[in-house]
């Protein structure tokens, strides 16, 4: 990097890069689960993002990534969204020269806790909003754990896999030294 002033410029394009990433890849590449949900490749772009760039970059990208899925798919749900895939970026590290470092492969496991918990949480607070009975509500946000907890599995073995590949090629070493 030349001077901070560039650094902040490209860390700015390349975030703007993955947000598109993760709206796209959340929103448009879904694969069904016998649960009624489904499984999408954008949290494993969000935990891809959060090892290549520094934590307030990584944050925005995700919370702005998964605001424009959320916008396009499942407006209801949105802002609940932006707060949990925000909190899904702080658990990952870019400062190694690598992006699946052992630090970042077990930190998929707490973000997708968050993942597990937040949408479950999600469900009860918009349920009980709609007006429904607090049993009612908690027996549904309940009903979201194992669906959640499908997406967050299949995002870290998909970001295990990507950011193995990307390490191999060497993409964060090129791309943030050109």
């Amino acid at each position: 990097m030349k001077n901070k002033h560039s650094a902040h410029t490209l860390h700015i394009v390349i975030a703007a890069m993955f947000a598109a990433m993760i709206a796209v890849t959340t929103a448009f590449v879904q694969i069904k689960t016998p649960t009624g949900g489904y499984v999408h490749l954008g949290d494993s772009m969000i935990y891809l993002t959060a090892s290549f760039l520094p934590l307030p970059y990584a944050v925005a990208a995700a919370a702005v990534g998964g605001g424009i899925a959320d916008l396009l798919v499942y407006p209801e749900t949105i802002i609940y969204t932006v707060i949990i895939k925000a909190l899904n970026a702080v658990f990952f590290s870019s400062k190694s020269d690598k992006l699946l470092t052992k630090r970042n492969a077990l930190m998929t496991i707490p973000s997708g806790l968050v993942t597990v918990i937040g949408y479950s949480l999600s469900k009860l607070i918009r349920m009980l909003i709609a007006g429904d009975s607090f049993q009612s509500a908690v027996a549904n946000a309940l009903w979201k754990m194992p669906e959640n907890a499908i997406q967050a599995t299949a995002s870290a073995l998909i970001f295990l896999l990507v950011a193995a590949a990307f390490d191999k090629a060497d993409i964060k070493k090129r791309m943030l030294n050109h």
